[in-house]
């Protein structure tokens, strides 16, 4: 979720010319020490890579940092780690901060459970996640609660009963069909409108429908063992035709779907239709009914982001038998469901998840429960963590790094000889505008649904609904920018196009991003780069196409836009020739936005850093490494990742991130300051013939 859009120089990068190390003799006999060329005359403060906020551990030395530099920074600490059996994924940075923050809310939770006192919120907290936790009260109620949606789609007989089906699913937050959200107006950023977007797919991208090769069929067959085990769990006795029958269906809905790379192109997924235009695209659908089902009988108008997939389901309405439009939407709701239900259908749910990730044990109950307590109550939650959890240095920290960011993308605007004056100022304007916000909102949700302390399941499901109801409620109204979609303790940031806006939530201020003892260059090449990041996804592929206001307007000068493709471009051919395990390839396209943020934050976070450092009166060298070494060495470490090689398969097809060793070699191959800072000679694997240098 980090982006940002500028490809500085063209695909034809040259070797970096002179080092930026220079070997200092201390005139004593000994060991000479080498320090970075741009503080050669400041006096050599010598430290420990612990010191600085490094793990010296995690290195492999025995590997060249010029040939795989994530291999030099993160060898260590990959032999030595051990994916816990509960995960499909072991990370240094954002998954060992996420355990922190969930050990926390973990402890807050359980006393809450045990004496939540008079407080409302404390009540409701320790009620929602007590209910979790009561396994044998969970069991007892079976599918009680799921009982009257069932009951709903067990009367399906044609499309008007469908339609009313499909219209209180989407109303409990089940998308099936096609996904119902609340956005932006790309025509008007200010105004909330509805979007009908492909959805209804129970595998994880439409591609797994349609390929043929091993992977694929793999996925497919153990889809259909899921389906079935599903559907057998609830009663229904046809569940091995019906498994059958729901992937085909399913099938059809892939094929009338659009892929990850199309889907990136803003234009190419906005389609403003009146109300009548839409139900005229899919006529057989009780329109009417369907939005007065989901509350929004005034809805006047709907953004569609595939009309010609609405055609498509229209055809299928009319061919598709009620009895496998039933088995369907029971497998649908079901599934969804499925957490909040008996154990039966959490380890069905499970085991066909372990079969993409490879991750061989369900997580702990209480694991389970605090997370979808915060899911559920997270503004509850999220103001205890920011009481009880964020360092105020940790915010200070971060505004200083998000200033020192803009100055440094503000003048490198100034230095890209591709761009036109007139395109420099518009994405001056734009840098300008950009807004953020960091540890909270501004104003906190209150939750208003039941909570029985003896019934998860209804809990679970009324927590949903609700939910689904507040984000619908939006449409027609004006943004309300005081609404965070992150939950505070998480671990992760995000930059809002439409809003122009980077969120960084109290969750992620912590180490290895950021750290009150790590020195500048490890802070900036940890939350430094991270900032850089989102920032960069303000002028990345999507982002470059919306103006300073977070609309879809194309702000740029036709020839400058051209040289900004050909960049673009450059990202896309580097990354596309990349393999994981098994020499499979990366798709260079649906991952260009999140590469071109990655290569941007890099950039920006070292030109920060060096100017935050620019007045110290030392050159700190720590273990033999140099300041801009450290720096590098910060950004490597934070990316530190273990993986299944289910999930490095799952994630290769489907994320529209690279794996992190892609995303580390990747954005520091496109750097040319790495290859100076470590002396990497051409012909290294580090210093491509093509170096694609973004912003």
């Amino acid at each position: 979720m980090l982006l940002i859009l500028v490809a500085v120089a063209a695909c034809g990068g040259k070797r970096p010319a002179a080092a930026p190390t220079v070997e200092r003799d201390h005139g004593d006999g000994s060991r000479a020490v080498v320090v970075d060329a741009a503080r050669a005359d400041k006096p050599v403060t010598q430290q420990s890579l612990a010191s600085v906020g490094l793990d010296p551990e995690a290195l492999d030395r025995t590997i060249d940092p010029c040939e795989d530099f994530y291999q030099f920074a993160c060898g260590g600490w990959i032999k030595k780690t051990e994916i816990p059996a509960d995960k499909p994924i072991a990370m240094r940075g954002f998954i060992e901060i996420q355990d922190r923050n969930l050990a926390y809310e973990h402890e807050l939770l359980e006393g809450l459970r045990a004496d939540p006192g008079e407080d409302p919120a404390a009540r409701q907290l320790g009620a929602f996640y007590g209910s979790c936790m009561d396994e044998a009260a969970v069991e007892k109620a079976g599918l009680a609660a799921l009982r009257p949606q069932l009951a709903v789609i067990d009367s399906v007989k044609d499309v008007r009963s469908l339609t009313a089906a499909i219209g209180a699913l989407q109303a409990s937050g089940v998308d099936v069909l096609f996904t119902l959200r609340p956005v932006q107006d790309a025509a008007n950023a200010r105004q909330v409108i509805a979007e009908i977007d492909q959805g209804g797919l129970g595998l994880p991208d439409r591609d797994y429908y349609m390929k043929d090769d091993e992977q694929a069929r793999g996925v497919r067959s153990a889809y259909v063992a899921y389906i079935e085990g599903m559907l057998a769990a609830i009663g229904r006795r046809a569940a091995h035709r019906e498994a059958a029958e729901i992937v085909a269906l399913e099938t059809e809905l892939a094929r009338l779907s659009k892929d990850k790379v199309a889907r990136r192109d803003p234009r190419g997924t906005y389609h403003k239709l009146e109300r009548a235009a839409v139900a005229r695209l899919m006529p057989r659908f009780d329109w009417e009914a369907f939005w007065s089902a989901v509350g929004l009988k005034d809805v006047h108008e709907i953004t569609v982001t595939s009309p010609e997939r609405l055609a498509g389901i229209d055809a299928l309405l009319a061919s598709v038998r009620p009895a496998t439009w039933r088995a369907y939407l029971a497998f649908h709701a079901t599934s969804a469901a499925a957490p909040m239900l008996t154990k039966l259908l959490e380890e069905t749910q499970f085991a066909f998840a372990s079969s993409l990730t490879g991750q061989p044990e369900l997580p702990p109950r209480w694991k389970r429960c605090t997370q979808r307590t915060e899911r559920a109550l997270g503004d509850l939650i999220g103001q205890r963590f920011v009481r009880d959890q964020l360092d105020p240095a940790s915010k200070l920290a971060a505004e200083e790094h998000i200033h020192a960011i803009v100055t440094a993308m503000s003048a490198n605007l100034d230095t890209l000889p591709w761009m036109d004056d007139a395109t420099r100022e518009r994405a001056k304007l734009k840098l300008i505008a950009m807004t953020y916000q960091i540890g909270q909102p501004n104003q906190w949700k209150t939750y208003g649904f039941k909570i029985d302390p003896r019934a998860w399941s209804a809990n679970a499901l009324a927590a949903r609904k609700a939910e689904r109801a507040r984000q619908l409620a939006k449409i027609g109204r004006l943004v309300d920018k005081d609404d965070w979609q992150l939950a505070v303790p998480q671990a992760t940031a995000a930059y809002e196009r439409q809003l122009n806006r980077m969120v960084f939530p109290a969750g992620v201020l912590q180490p290895p991003f950021y750290s009150a003892t790590a020195s500048i260059p490890v802070n900036l090449g940890g939350l430094g780069v991270l900032v850089g990041h989102e920032l960069t996804h303000g002028f990345d592929d999507r982002g470059a196409q919306f103006d300073a206001d977070g609309n879809l307007v194309d702000w740029w000068q036709p020839d400058t836009a051209q040289l900004f493709k050909q960049r673009t471009q450059c990202v896309i051919d580097q990354y596309s020739s990349y393999e994981v395990a098994g020499g499979t390839k990366l798709d260079g396209a649906r991952a260009v936005g999140e590469n071109i943020a990655d290569i941007g934050g890099v950039k920006l976070a070292l030109a920060a850093f060096r100017q935050l450092r620019a007045a110290a009166l030392d050159s700190v060298v720590a273990d033999g490494f140099t300041e801009d070494q450290q720096f590098f060495l910060g950004f490597g470490q934070a990316m530190c990742a273990k993986l299944r090689p289910e999930t490095e398969k799952l994630l290769t097809a489907i994320d529209d991130h690279a794996p992190p060793k892609w995303r580390v070699n990747g954005a520091l191959s496109a750097t040319p300051d790495f290859a100076r800072t470590f002396r990497c000679k051409a012909g290294s694997k580090m210093v491509p013939v093509q170096q694609c240098v973004v912003w």
